[in-house]
């Protein structure tokens, strides 16, 4: 591990233990993983210059600024499709991480607070819809 993916551990650590208790979140490691993942340790585009490091994508409800984007999705197991979407964009990796919080409270994900098992966790946000990769779960716990 470089030192440079060191202090974004630091750094996404200092948010998600900030945040997850006031939204009822009871785990850190795997958002810190998904944070990794998704953004390949911030440096996509969507992290680096719109501090998105979760990939949360706009939805009907976001009324905040936003970027359209490529992406790739896995609507059927093993095949990705690309297609161009809006993501939200926040102002700092503060307000990202704490956007992946306030995202999370939609009624689908509230059975994610209280569960204390990692890898259960990521496997219930991607059983809630969150992520279309049929081994999101697995990949982000390798991580």
């Amino acid at each position: 591990m470089t030192k440079e993916q060191k202090n974004f551990i630091v750094a996404m650590a200092t948010y998600v233990t900030k945040y997850a208790p006031q939204y009822g979140i009871s785990v850190y490691s795997p958002i810190i993983a998904q944070g990794i993942l998704e953004s390949a340790w911030g440096k996509s585009k969507l992290a680096a210059v719109y501090f998105n490091y979760f990939g949360l994508k706009c939805g009907s409800k976001w009324t905040g600024k936003s970027v359209n984007m490529t992406t790739q999705e896995e609507y059927k197991p093993g095949t990705k499709t690309t297609i161009k979407d809006n993501f939200r964009v926040y102002d700092s990796m503060e307000e990202g991480v704490k956007g992946y919080f306030e995202f999370i409270q939609l009624d689908r994900y509230k059975n994610l607070r209280g569960i204390t098992n990692p890898m259960q966790y990521l496997q219930t946000i991607r059983d809630d819809g969150y992520a279309t990769a049929s081994d999101y779960a697995a990949d982000v716990y390798k991580v």
